[in-house]
């Protein structure tokens, strides 16, 4: 019965043999999957990070152009052949600046500069003028699109507008006075009791073109000025009016609040130290009528002559001969004195603003508004402060050009 009982249960058994062969056959299967999809998403992770590569290089050659084309503007790369300035008319005549950057090689079937000794790296610059300037005159604006290519047909795009003034600055008085904000009379106003003395708003380029001599923006300065100029000069102030008072909102960004002066105060210098333009105190020279510089001087500083643009955070001292073709701008301490006679004639426009630019951190979050400027060039001789529109479009090409806008398309 025993025997019998065995066999009995080995041939129920019997039907499961070669299970072992099945259940090794699928976990092979699946091991083979997986095994596959882990080689496929390899590949394909491979594939991605080469292809992300070019297109991070086709990126970099891009960006690379963008910052070719400001150094061209700026006037940092000689022409070839010499002799043509960077300008943006002759920028916006010659689109490729092929004058100034070298297109020493060919990609996709467009000329592009390539850069160092990859061939497979490259940029290509188009310029065009936004606003069609005519013929002869130079445009206030300028549209850069930069190509750059990588390996592997990778290619990105930028689109840049650029602004041929670091920051704008549209002469709406020869001298502007920017007042205090809480309404107080300037510390000082003196321009001298000689009729030796001239101050005119008529344009030097165009004398059609006129505009006030002086301008306040509270009503306590505009009396100030007023009455020193019917007392002393009511003969020599002359333009489309000795003096006006002129609204906030008439007057540039940076001149509406002193927080927007400070902030342009900072880029300013910023731009001073890149050049190499910057100063705690006077420097040898600021330039002259053939060589116009951008100068910044972090402190006060003499003056006696110079051209361009001439940013003073402190005290401005006329002597000798001032003569000063360009803008003067005179933020922060806000005081122009003037020592001692001599002769001197300044074409172009002068700006006065006084306010804080740092504080105690005792005075973090407290308000730091414009104060009351000084102005005072009595000193003796004779002068002559006339407004000057090339003088003052010379001066803000000095700084080169600002970037107002970019994307990637």
């Amino acid at each position: 019965m025993k025997l019998t009982s065995k066999k009995r249960n080995n041939d129920n058994r019997s039907t499961e043999r070669g299970a072992a062969l099945v259940t090794t056959l699928l976990v092979a299967t699946l091991l083979l999957a997986a095994g596959g999809a882990l080689l496929l998403t390899t590949s394909m992770a491979t594939t991605l990070a080469v292809d992300s590569t070019a297109e991070g290089q086709a990126y970099y050659c891009a960006e690379a152009g963008v910052n070719s084309t400001l150094n061209v503007l700026r006037g940092a790369v000689p022409s070839n052949p010499a002799g043509t300035p960077a300008n943006f008319r002759n920028a916006a005549d010659n689109p490729t600046l092929s004058n100034w950057l070298n297109y020493d090689g060919n990609m996709d079937g467009t000329s592009v500069v390539t850069l160092g000794t990859t061939p497979s790296l490259g940029y290509a610059v188009t310029l065009s003028d936004p606003d069609s300037t005519p013929a002869g005159s130079q445009p206030n604006r300028l549209l850069m699109h930069v190509t750059g290519y990588g390996p592997k047909g990778a290619k990105k795009q930028m689109e840049v507008m650029l602004d041929r003034f670091a920051f704008e600055y549209s002469a709406v008085s020869t001298i502007l006075l920017r007042g205090a904000d809480d309404g107080t009379v300037m510390g000082n106003f003196a321009i001298g009791d000689s009729n030796a003395k001239s101050y005119s708003g008529y344009d030097n380029v165009n004398p059609a073109n006129a505009i006030p001599v002086i301008g306040v923006t509270n009503a306590l300065d505009y009396l100030l000025v007023s009455g020193v100029i019917d007392v002393s000069k009511s003969t020599t102030v002359t333009g489309s009016a000795q003096v006006q008072q002129f609204g906030i909102p008439e007057l540039p960004m940076y001149l509406q609040s002193a927080d927007q002066a400070r902030l342009l105060l900072n880029n300013l210098q910023s731009t001073a130290q890149a050049m190499g333009r910057y100063f705690s105190s006077t420097p040898a020279s600021y330039g002259d009528s053939s060589n116009p510089l951008f100068t910044f001087v972090d402190g006060d500083c003499v003056l006696d002559s110079g051209a361009g643009l001439l940013v003073v955070t402190g005290t401005l001292t006329t002597q000798g001969n001032p003569s000063f073709n360009g803008l003067i701008m005179v933020l922060g301490n806000g005081t122009i004195t003037r020592s001692g006679g001599g002769n001197g004639v300044a074409e172009g426009a002068i700006m006065l603003a006084k306010f804080a630019r740092t504080w105690p951190a005792s005075e973090n979050g407290l308000p730091h508004p414009f104060l009351p400027p000084y102005y005072d060039t009595s000193g003796g001789g004779t002068s002559t402060i006339q407004f000057d529109s090339n003088e003052i479009s010379r001066a803000l090409n000095l700084t080169g050009p600002r970037v107002v806008a970019i994307r990637e398309y």
